[in-house]
């Protein structure tokens, strides 16, 4: 891989290390990230490059550059893999003291990103992906119901999915609600956001914020994943955490009532059990260690504590529910 990056980039480096999932590379001055991507990724590849540009053009810190290769090209092809490379030219080797308040800079910085390539833009799609998302894995369970379960984690699949399915459609109904009731705000605007934003996203050793997580989204996308992250693994110590997380957060913006619903509806919406789920299948396609039973069982388990979580969210995260007037669902009242 050396010689791929001295020939194709130009690139002399003299140590290797890995930032995440990738392989990177110190050459002295700089680090450079190597990134496999897919054919099928063309369209995103020029919208991440878009967003990377608006980010460091916005004063948005510690954001890799796309780097040329030699020819002037950024995907370069080595045996049947293509590959790009991100060149960071300074760095954070120390998580941020407060997240929150960061996390706010970065949706800042991001506002109004717009590209002519919708790709990546989910703002104002949510209801129709939840849709999309519980009709495919409702064909999985059928197909299941009907063929008679091979292990345990198809059988608990099998018993738990109508209640999840239920809770899936509590949150779109909250969702719908909400953009009935409410007008967005000054906040809701579209910005830079993340696929899943989660505690560890800012944490390693060396921050890289990273092109290939982003996503054009309502902001609150980032501070409900971060929530969720939070609550399964710290379940009884989260009342703090949150409310520090948000209180940093709205010392640079104030959520407005629209967002606090909006962000409510995605708690509400079971996204760790469809992930659970969704990779029990893809590690099954890919033939991978499949051992997945004590993951579901741990979700089915803490399904009534998470419960009581959305039934006191409002309270426990220090929202202005009754001035605002958001509204509980019955379901966990």
């Amino acid at each position: 891989m050396i010689q791929f990056l001295q020939q194709e980039f130009g690139i002399f480096p003299g140590q290797s290390f890995k930032i995440r999932q990738y392989d990177a590379y110190y050459d002295g001055h700089h680090i450079y990230i190597l990134i496999k991507v897919y054919e099928q990724e063309q369209e995103e590849l020029q919208v991440r490059y878009e967003m990377t540009n608006y980010l460091r053009q916005n004063g948005e810190k510690f954001v890799p550059a796309f780097f040329a290769a030699t020819d002037g090209r950024f995907v370069k092809q080595l045996d049947e893999n293509y590959y790009i490379v991100l060149k960071l030219e300074q760095w954070r080797n120390k998580p941020y003291q407060f997240p929150g308040r960061r996390l706010a800079y970065f949706h800042n910085h991001g506002k109004y990103f717009r590209s002519e390539k919708d790709v990546l833009n989910r703002l104002g799609k949510w209801k129709e992906l939840w849709e999309s998302r519980i009709d495919r894995l409702e064909k999985i369970w059928q197909q299941n119901v009907m063929n008679q379960p091979n292990n345990d984690f198809e059988r608990l699949f099998i018993d738990s999915f109508p209640y999840y399915a239920g809770m899936t459609e509590n949150a779109i109904q909250y969702f719908v609600d909400t953009t009935i009731d409410e007008q967005p705000a000054g906040f809701d605007v579209a910005t830079v956001c993340h696929e899943r934003f989660t505690m560890d996203t800012w944490t390693d050793p060396i921050i890289l914020k990273d092109p290939f997580d982003w996503i054009v989204d309502h902001p609150v996308r980032d501070i409900a994943e971060w929530i969720r992250h939070v609550y399964f693994s710290q379940p009884q110590m989260v009342q703090k955490p949150i409310q520090k997380f948000i209180q940093d957060y709205e010392t640079q913006t104030s959520l407005s009532p629209f967002a606090w619903r909006l962000l409510y509806s995605r708690l509400v919406l079971p996204i760790h059990y469809f992930q659970c789920i969704d990779l029990y299948y893809a590690r099954l396609a890919d033939n991978f260690d499949n051992d997945m039973t004590g993951e579901i069982k741990k979700i089915l388990n803490q399904s009534g504590d998470y419960e009581r979580f959305l039934a006191h969210f409002y309270d426990m995260a220090g929202a202005p529910h009754r001035s605002l007037q958001l509204p509980k669902l019955d379901w966990f009242n």
